[in-house]
């Protein structure tokens, strides 16, 4: 028995550390959706540390703000998305909340949507939908952005380069070129505030350049971004990474600038598009959105509350505090001027919070 006991936990050992393949099966399924949090820090740690039956510590992530990543049918894309986008060239869209802003003058980005297809050799991105100064604007690629190619394995590379254009009336054309190179460079057990998981690690380094054209001056101009890294953790049947990490080289060093990882419901955390209010809760609405200048929140407190309303920015940082008082049960408007507050054209998050209730409504700030 004592001679057996080595070989058993050489067996537990070796599963736990084994490899994994990731196939089309692992991607979503239109109408899932996964809760995940999100934080803009990974503290000491390097992403980059990577290798063979590697260990990776992620377990002291603190989250700033959850939501849902949902994985939209065809069939319940609006008009006019649904008539570029539908059930034979995509198999789901999910709305695209890193992209908060277009570098062009005059143009506000209200929503910003992303169209994917699945196969059994690939996972690509075929087109995308903007919202933009209210007028959605759905575009499809010219040449698509392979973000996986079936089967995953250690040590699997592979590249793409993907392109896509977009007129915007009455004020020009944006469009983007890039080059996205994968490697997959790790495997091993990868650790978040979620659990413990077998996963392969796959590094993305990604070069693009914008070309901005304005009818007003009569010309373009090309304007080359800063490179980015995307380090994605892959486990089997969790339909996106466990732990995605995202950075931008700022300076010749690459900074993290958004985490994104599966987790549970957290309380405490602000969350976007979840619902936690009971019947007692706020029915709280904010207009117009998008706003300029000023934003009128109307809400209600079914009893004596302490009452707090704050903006946060996409990854959950504190810009601007508003409100922090004492307020009897009631029905309340309140008028922000947006220029009070400093804040600057982009997309933010309106927090209503009591010690009972939260709502959270992401407003589009445009100048």
């Amino acid at each position: 028995m004592k001679k057996f006991l080595p070989f058993v936990a050489l067996f537990f050992t070796s599963s736990l550390f084994a490899q994994i393949t990731i196939g089309s099966s692992d991607m979503p399924n239109a109408g899932d959706s996964v809760l995940i949090s999100i934080t803009n820090s990974v503290g000491t740690i390097d992403p980059a540390l990577t290798g063979a039956g590697f260990s990776w510590d992620y377990s002291t992530l603190v989250p700033n703000l959850q939501r849902y990543e949902k994985f939209d049918s065809p069939l319940t894309f609006p008009m006019p998305f649904n008539l570029l986008f539908n059930i034979f060239n995509t198999s789901y869209g999910n709305e695209n909340n890193v992209l908060t802003s277009l570098p062009i003058p005059g143009v506000t980005l209200d929503m910003a949507y992303d169209f994917l297809k699945e196969s059994s050799t690939k996972f690509s991105q075929i087109g995308a939908g903007y919202t933009i100064n209210g007028a959605p604007l759905p575009f499809l690629y010219t040449s698509n952005d392979v973000i996986y190619h079936f089967p995953i394995n250690y040590l699997n590379t592979d590249s793409c380069d993907y392109k896509f254009g977009l007129p915007i009336p009455s004020i020009g054309y944006y469009g983007q070129k890039g080059h996205r190179v994968n490697e997959v460079d790790g495997w091993g057990t990868v650790i978040t505030p979620f659990g413990t998981f077998n996963a392969l690690r796959i590094k993305s380094t990604i070069a693009s350049t914008d070309t901005i054209e304005l009818d007003l001056v009569g010309f373009g101009t090309n304007i080359t971004r800063p490179l980015r890294y995307e380090y994605k953790w892959l486990a089997t049947a969790k339909q996106i990474p466990v732990l995605n990490i995202m950075a931008s080289v700022v300076g010749g060093v690459p900074v993290v600038n958004n985490v994104e990882y599966i987790d549970s419901l957290i309380s405490t955390v602000p969350h976007l598009g979840i619902a936690e209010h009971t019947s007692s809760g706020f029915n709280s609405s904010a207009f117009p959105n998008p706003c300029v200048e000023n934003i009128q929140v109307n809400y209600f407190l079914s009893e004596k509350s302490t009452i707090k309303i704050s903006f946060t920015d996409v990854l959950g940082k504190t810009v601007a505090n508003v409100l922090n008082e004492n307020q009897a049960g009631g029905s309340y408007q309140k008028g922000i001027n947006i220029s009070d507050l400093g804040l600057s054209k982009g997309v933010y998050f309106l927090i209503l919070q009591t010690d009972r209730n939260k709502e959270v409504h992401k407003i589009v700030v445009g100048k």
